[in-house]
């Protein structure tokens, strides 16, 4: 059970009722919690907005990251959330399982250089080797992109864990064994 209330779209003021819409995100557990502030989950939406449109990454790559942070620190709501977005955005299940697993493998080089990448933010572990190895594919704007997307959802995860926010459904399964 969540540590914090989980806010709905009726319980906001007025002003901040259209960040809860279903033309927004809808009531997600994560963003019920953050409503309880509404002016920083205003400020969560737009950062992470600005970081999915502006990070320099296509949609496919974009939640690839996304879930090796979930995977990196099991963080099952993120996992769970951004599953079927990544499908939509053309991940297979092949590649989600292998994420699942840590194996990076399966990938080109260049997804590889950026899956490592943002698997050692997360775990603090950056060093020369890794980093210049996926400047080898992206430009210094995109890596910053990276980086920031990466440790956006590492805080995400935290807030998530220290609230005891759990999935709106029943956990996907790291190995998609819950559908």
């Amino acid at each position: 059970m969540a540590r914090v209330p989980l806010q709905r779209q009726a319980d906001l003021p007025d002003d901040y009722q259209h960040l809860l819409s279903e033309d927004a995100m809808g009531e997600l557990h994560l963003l019920c919690a953050m409503a309880n502030n509404p002016d920083i989950l205003q400020s969560y939406m737009r950062y992470g907005t600005t970081l999915w449109t502006e990070g320099g990454l296509e949609p496919a790559d974009l939640e690839r990251c996304i879930l090796t942070v979930a995977r990196a620190l099991d963080a099952p709501y993120e996992w769970h959330q951004h599953v079927p977005i990544a499908r939509d955005a053309g991940v297979s299940d092949d590649e989600l399982r292998a994420i699942a697993e840590g194996d990076f493998e399966p990938f080109d080089d260049r997804q590889q250089a950026l899956l490592r990448y943002v698997d050692a933010v997360v775990r603090g572990d950056v060093d020369d080797d890794r980093f210049e190895r996926l400047s080898q594919y992206l430009p210094p704007e995109t890596i910053v992109g990276v980086t920031l997307l990466a440790t956006h959802y590492l805080a995400t995860a935290r807030f998530l864990d220290a609230l005891d926010i759990a999935p709106e459904e029943p956990f996907i399964g790291w190995e998609l064994e819950g559908e």
